[in-house]
């Protein structure tokens, strides 16, 4: 049976963090196997640093078909953070993001009720990108309470990687040099099935956990 995604609202969290609505994603959901590394379209890992990563919504909603050039004008990103990939430990592949803006009690305009989706990519920006990966949160965006607090988060895992993935490619048994095969991968853009080299990175799962627990 597929897990649905995580779609959590935390008051403590969002104290700590600012006010306003906030985007938070990640594909790691656990220090093991079932974590789900995104790699580009030569079947390397994207480095931390490196590539694109997104929340957002599409003013039409995107399929396996939809051509570059519609990901491209068809994407809106929501708020404000940091669009490198980007996690505690320097792990390639892995991505821990987070974007807020403001979207007050009450508000009706977008993306308020839109499906939210993450988008991936190659580039530096999204115009940069010329390969993607589009996942589904399964959740919309909604507003802030009447505290001022508000929160749509996305935990992407082996469990619910085939339910989400809209665009790219599904691989099994990833290997990024981290110690351990990941049941499951993604891989930028459309095409067969590709399975990586493992990297040079020497990088230990000790990392990844703490991340992992940060998350919870």
């Amino acid at each position: 049976m597929k897990n649905t995604l995580l779609l959590v609202a935390s008051f403590g969290l969002l104290v700590s963090q600012g006010f306003g609505y906030n985007t938070v994603t990640t594909n790691i959901a656990a220090a093991d196997a079932t974590a789900v590394p995104i790699l580009d379209n030569t079947g390397t890992a994207i480095a931390v640093g490196a590539g694109y990563v997104a929340v957002g919504t599409f003013s039409a909603a995107p399929s396996a078909t939809t051509a570059v050039a519609d990901i491209r004008s068809t994407f809106t990103a929501f708020g404000a953070g940091a669009n490198a990939f980007s996690n505690g430990v320097g792990a390639p592949g892995f991505f821990d993001q987070k974007f807020g803006a403001s979207i007050p009690q009450g508000n009706a305009d977008a993306p308020v009720g839109e499906q939210a989706y993450v988008l991936i990519g190659d580039g530096a920006t999204l115009a940069a990108s010329l390969h993607f990966a589009i996942l589904s949160t399964g959740g919309v965006f909604g507003t802030e309470d009447q505290f001022g607090n508000g929160e749509l988060g996305q935990v992407f895992s082996a469990e619910n990687i085939d339910s989400s993935l809209i665009y790219g490619t599904p691989i099994a048994d990833v290997d990024t040099g981290l110690g351990l095969v990941f049941t499951n991968g993604v891989q930028l853009g459309e095409g067969g099935l590709v399975i990586p080299e493992p990297s040079t990175a020497l990088l230990s799962l000790v990392g990844l956990g703490f991340l992992a627990r940060r998350r919870r």
